[in-house]
């Protein structure tokens, strides 16, 4: 009787710690499949369509805060134009750019560039992904890592829980 209490504290102390580990588990595998350039096993931790989705909701934010505050000259007409072609743009650019190896130049710092940019000879200096970054629990279910960028702004790539492990579902980048 003795031995399976033992047993059971055992496990669940070993739970608890796999648990609270899991996301800083993650980010170190995240990490390793973006200086590996390997597209497959990043994407097993990022869960595309919600990140697009975001970056999407973003990018719409924007192009609504400047419209609002650069329309007061233009007629209302060209107003509502502007925000439909920007919708359409914004989507075509976010599909584009959300990919594996997008994600890699974001946290490497960099600014994503289409598939066909990133042919162009890189720096000779690879930067390391997440350089520099800081990262902790926002909530139970969600955890965030702070990473600086080219213009030493912070963009965020936060991590949601699925089931016991974590995926990544957002990145909040800077917008001004």
């Amino acid at each position: 009787m003795r031995v399976s209490k033992i047993i059971a504290v055992l496990v669940v102390a070993l739970l608890a710690i796999y648990l609270a580990a899991a996301p800083y588990i993650t980010v170190y595998q995240i990490k390793s499949a973006a200086k590996a350039h390997d597209g497959v096993a990043l994407s097993q931790h990022i869960d595309f369509a919600s990140v697009r989705q975001s970056l999407k909701d973003q990018m719409n934010a924007k192009f609504m805060r400047e419209l609002g505050q650069n329309s007061a000259g233009l007629g209302e007409p060209f107003a509502v134009l502007g925000l439909a072609l920007a919708g359409v743009v914004v989507d075509k650019a976010v599909d584009v750019y959300v990919t594996p190896a997008g994600v890699t130049q974001l946290m490497q710092g960099r600014k994503p560039q289409s598939e066909a940019e990133s042919n162009a000879p890189a720096s000779s200096q690879e930067m390391k992904p997440l350089a520099d970054a800081t990262m902790g629990y926002q909530s139970w279910n969600s955890f965030v890592v702070k990473a600086p960028n080219d213009e030493a702004e912070i963009t965020q790539f936060v991590l949601s829980r699925r089931g016991l492990g974590w995926k990544l579902t957002e990145i909040i980048v800077p917008m001004d």
